[in-house]
């Protein structure tokens, strides 16, 4: 009896020594499958692959809102952060409108005023006389401020393009020295450049500035003629006021018509569409914040000054600059599909299409560039300006 046990043990080892070698076989078979099918879908990929294009790729804008108010007002809050994405009729930034509306009721007040003033013989002119020296006074500051550029906004300036050009200045000196440590040997060619960066950086501060005074002046400029040409509407209106109560009627009518002239035109300024209530919304469907130049407590908008608030990417114009070598270009056709790979996403894939292929190339590291402008299709928005990404074009 024992030994009939010990047989029936020895059988059922046996076969689960046999299920287990099959098992391990079978396990095996699909391992080797699995590893062949992926070598065969890598030298597939590879293939792929090696018949493309690869080229650099920078994500651009072509269109952008600038936005701005050019009436007194205060901020009270800014709601967004530069790089945001914003959507059509999202609050950017509150505004304290007390200032506005102060002016406008006042317009209204004198408007209603003359209006009643028709009727009346005897025209009184002081408050024009007033208001008459009051212009040439501000005329007369203001053309000082102009001559002598004291004007707040220039001194600032000014002093920025001090340090700007000293900073140039800098720039330059050590460029020179890190250009003779280059030719000794001493440093590497990306230290090198890295200071060439610099002094093109630091050019390009002085030449903002230069822009921003040249702007500013000008717009001094304009204000003055404005103001010019409204002391001398007023002078007019005061001539003929002295002809006579005769003329009185119709030298109120045009102060009438001058008041609703003024009203009107500081009603518009407040009839954008960036400009819904107390906010400054987006006017853009799919927007990127871009140059925030106001903060909580800012005056914006003073004496009548454009002042700029923000910018708006119109993130549906972006597109993808592909720095493509000349040598290539010719496989490269208008309307074509090709693959971008976004540098901080890597592992992600995006279509896109060809859009423009300029007839002009550039220099780039001692070769010659074309560079290629792809519409992404990005409906996730990967893509990001200011970014880049790799750019695959078929053979």
């Amino acid at each position: 009896m024992k030994d009939q046990i010990l047989s029936h043990k020895k059988a059922l080892i046996a076969v689960g020594v046999f299920a287990v070698l099959i098992t391990a076989l079978i396990l095996f078979i699909q391992r080797k499958n699995r590893i062949e099918a992926m070598k065969a879908a890598d030298v597939l990929i590879s293939a792929n692959y090696a018949a493309e294009i690869e080229a650099w790729g920078e994500v651009l804008y072509s269109c952008i809102e600038s936005i701005s108010l050019d009436f007194p007002s205060t901020v009270t809050d800014v709601q967004v952060k530069e790089g945001e994405r914003v959507t059509l009729g999202q609050p950017l930034v509150t505004v304290d409108l007390s200032e506005y509306n102060g002016n406008v009721e006042k317009l209204k007040q004198q408007l209603s005023a003359n209006q009643s003033a028709l009727d009346s013989a005897a025209q009184d002119i002081s408050a024009l006389q007033a208001d008459i020296v009051q212009m040439q006074n501000e005329i007369t500051r203001k053309d000082e401020e102009y001559g002598n550029s004291t004007n707040a906004d220039l001194k600032l300036l000014q002093n920025s393009l001090t340090l700007a050009r000293k900073e140039l200045e800098d720039a330059k000196d050590d460029l020179q020295d890190y250009q003779h440590l280059y030719d000794e040997g001493v440093i590497s060619e990306m230290t090198l450049n890295q200071y060439i960066s610099m002094l093109d950086q630091r050019q390009k501060a002085v030449d903002d500035v230069e822009a921003n005074i040249q702007k500013t002046k000008t717009a001094l400029k304009d204000e003055l003629n404005l103001l010019n040409v409204s002391l001398k509407s007023k002078q007019v209106q005061l001539s003929e006021l002295q002809q006579g109560n005769s003329a009185n009627v119709a030298m109120q009518q045009s102060g009438v018509s001058s008041v609703q002239v003024d009203l009107d035109i500081m009603r518009s300024k407040i009839e954008k569409d960036y400009i819904k209530d107390s906010h400054i919304v987006s006017n853009v469907e799919n927007g990127i914040v871009k140059n925030i130049a106001v903060s909580c407590g800012s005056r914006i908008g003073s004496q009548g000054m454009p002042t700029e608030v923000l910018k708006i990417i119109d993130a549906d114009s972006i597109t993808v600059s592909a720095e493509v070598y000349e040598e290539s270009i010719e496989s490269i056709q208008v309307g074509e599909t090709v693959r971008i790979v976004p540098t901080s996403s890597p592992d992600t894939s995006l279509n896109g299409k060809v859009t423009h292929i300029p007839d002009l190339a550039v220099e780039k590291d001692g070769r010659r560039i074309v560079r290629v402008i792809v519409k992404p299709d990005d409906p996730n928005n990967i893509l990001k300006p200011g970014f880049t990404a790799d750019v695959y074009f078929p053979k």
